[in-house]
C-alpha cells in the first residue's frame, strides 16, 4: 500500500482519479471528477501548460493519481492502518492509444471509455483487478486480456508481487 500513497513511488502517478473512498475513524469520500468551474481560464490554461511540459495530455475531467496521494495519505497516516480503502484508477487516453497500437485488435481508441485498475484494502488483504469499459458491444475479450497481461507486466516491472 505504501508504493500507492508513498510521496516517493511514482509507479501510479500518471494514472487518473476517479474515486478513493478511505475509511478510518471517519469515511472520506473522494470524487476524481474536475470542477471545471472552481477555476479560472488562465488556471486551467496554466495546468494545460504544465501537463505539456512534463509531456502529458491534460484531462480536464479527470485528476491525476500524483496530485490526489499525498492528500489520500493524510487521511490515513497515523498508527493504524485504514479499516478500508479503495482506489479506482483509470488510464489517461494518451496510454489507451499506445496500449492499442502495441496489441493485435480491431477495436479505435473510440471504442473504449475507459481501461481501470481497481485497488481494494480490507484491512487485511489488498486486491488490485483490472476493468474494461466499451462504448460498444462485442463478444472480443482480446482487449480485456491483453490489459489484463499488460497490467501484469507492469507490477512485475516494478517489483509488486501477485498472484
Amino acid at each position: 500500500m505504501s508504493g500507492l500513497l508513498s510521496d516517493k513511488e511514482t509507479v501510479f502517478n500518471s494514472f487518473l482519479l476517479l474515486e478513493a473512498v478511505i475509511v478510518t475513524g471517519n469515511t472520506y469520500t473522494i470524487d476524481g471528477h474536475i470542477n471545471k468551474e472552481f477555476y479560472t481560464e488562465d488556471e486551467l490554461s496554466i495546468l494545460k501548460d504544465e501537463a505539456q511540459k512534463a509531456g502529458r495530455i491534460f484531462s480536464d475531467t479527470l485528476v491525476r493519481w500524483e496530485n490526489m496521494k499525498s492528500f489520500c495519505f493524510e487521511c490515513i497516516k497515523g498508527k493504524k492502518t485504514p479499516l478500508s480503502l479503495k482506489v479506482n484508477l483509470c488510464m489517461p487516453q494518451e496510454n489507451i492509444n499506445k496500449f492499442l497500437a502495441g496489441i493485435d485488435t480491431t477495436l479505435k481508441s473510440s471504442d473504449i471509455r475507459s481501461l481501470n485498475v481497481n485497488i481494494k484494502y480490507d484491512g487485511s488483504t489488498l486486491t488490485c483487478t483490472t476493468a474494461l469499459t466499451l462504448s460498444i458491444f462485442t463478444l472480443d475479450k482480446s482487449v480485456e486480456h491483453s490489459f489484463d497481461e499488460m497490467f501484469s507486466r507492469f507490477l512485475t516491472a516494478h517489483g509488486y508481487d501477485f498472484e
